[in-house]
């Protein structure tokens, strides 16, 4: 794996490899970035991992959910995301008590953001791969623009990792909220 700090003014996509398999990567033409990986399609623990560091992501509890982040074989927070109860926004604070909020940016959900406390976006994910064929269709993918703020800051890669982390919840919450949906309208 590069860098992501070697990425800077290259396209950067986030790829699943394969539709049927919860692996995802970050990507610059052929030069891998980062890679998020679920331990299954049916957990919502994950690993993640740079050049630099590798991390677990995992939601915790039942009615009032939360993400915790730890560096991989720590059992101390590194940070935390808080969705807010709708789901389509939330707060994440780092141990060193930095924050960032995280919301779905438009009405169809295929826009993400992450900003700063003070509403400076940062990095935005945006929907759809950069291969458009038919196979595509089927996959989680996003292209991430990061601003030209976001480079400068020390929490830069887990912040592409965990929010990209954050944006598969949402669809799959959002699939699973649908598919029950439709099921109740039937019976």
């Amino acid at each position: 794996m590069k860098n992501l700090i070697d990425a800077k003014g290259v396209d950067l996509f986030w790829e699943q490899p394969k539709a049927l398999q919860t692996r995802f990567i970050l990507v610059a033409g052929e030069d891998i970035y980062a890679k998020l990986d679920f331990n299954s399609g049916f957990s919502t623990s994950a690993e993640a991992a740079t050049n630099e560091d590798r991390w677990t992501f995992k939601r915790v509890g039942l009615f009032s959910t939360r993400v915790i982040v730890r560096q991989a074989g720590s059992q101390v927070d590194f940070a935390t995301y808080n969705p807010g109860w709708t789901g389509i926004q939330g707060k994440i604070h780092f141990a060193t008590g930095c924050q960032y909020d995280w919301k779905v940016a438009n009405f169809w959900a295929s826009r993400y953001l992450l900003s700063s406390d003070n509403g400076l976006a940062l990095i935005t994910f945006l929907s759809g791969s950069r291969e458009k064929n038919f196979a595509s269709i089927f996959k989680q993918q996003a292209q991430v623009v990061i601003a030209p703020e976001a480079w400068q800051l020390k929490e830069l890669p887990i912040l592409v990792l965990l929010g990209w982390y954050i944006v598969i919840l949402h669809i799959y919450d959002s699939s699973a909220s649908a598919t029950t949906a439709s099921v109740a309208v039937l019976y």
